[in-house]
């Protein structure tokens, strides 16, 4: 429960800080909506040995700050015609199964369909652009926000302390976050590693889960690449 307690208390400074940071010429935080986000379920998080963040993009709505978290994830309402947290909770699926020896199966329950789904509760999400979130931003706009923002960014990753990190076409903003190039080595399988807090890091260099493809082909192109990460780490390529 201390780790729980210091994460919900260091989460906390962290957004007020970064809430009321200097603005630049393009990005003021405080004159805009500014969304928080982070561990879904803290408590549980902790205790689990596999724990996926997703490293997005931005989030919008509405007209005031507003959690990420408590306002969205955690809600029982249904989620319609919107695929990006049925996808994730698909996918958190897949990563919390599956071994170097077992590819656990599509499933697409529908209990996934509703916020507040068993596999959302294990997560942590992290949008790289935190005020002034739209449907569509350009790609230079989120890397812009990536720049302005990394050691916050950064900060609170390492607060998170995930050991796989799902990245949904942001992983140029991850390198921009960690301070160089992920993918220096070629690698067509889509996982890199990294270090954080002392461990070893899966990465893996995916979509953004509202891309178009079907539901089954982004589930085991994703779970594929992290059981092949898996193998890999298990025989020390690391």
């Amino acid at each position: 429960m201390e780790r729980t307690e210091k994460y919900i208390s260091d989460i906390e400074l962290l957004f007020q800080e970064w809430k009321n940071k200097a603005p630049s010429d393009d990005i003021n935080h405080s004159k805009n909506v500014f969304i928080r986000d982070g561990i879904v379920c803290p408590e549980q998080w902790f205790s689990q040995k596999v724990r996926p963040l997703f490293l997005l993009k931005e989030a919008y709505h509405g007209t005031g700050d507003w959690d990420l978290i408590k306002d969205h994830l955690l809600t029982k309402e249904k989620m319609g015609k919107h695929i990006t947290w049925k996808r994730v909770s698909q996918w958190t699926q897949g990563l919390l199964h599956t071994s170097t020896t077992y590819l656990c199966p599509f499933r697409d329950e529908a209990a996934m369909h509703y916020f507040g789904n068993e596999q959302l509760r294990q997560i942590a999400v992290v949008n790289v652009k935190k005020s002034d979130g739209a449907k569509d931003s350009e790609k230079d706009n989120i890397l812009q926000y990536a720049q302005y923002d990394c050691t916050e960014l950064r900060h609170e990753i390492e607060l998170i302390d995930p050991t796989i990190i799902v990245c949904g076409y942001t992983i140029t903003s991850l390198n921009i976050i960690l301070g160089y190039n992920i993918k220096d080595k070629q690698n067509s399988n889509l996982y890199y590693f990294t270090r954080l807090n002392g461990h070893d890091v899966i990465v893996l260099d995916y979509y953004h889960p509202s891309n178009r493809y079907p539901d089954i082909m982004n589930y085991y192109g994703l779970i594929g690449s992290y059981q092949q990460a898996l193998i890999c780490q298990e025989k020390g390529c690391v």
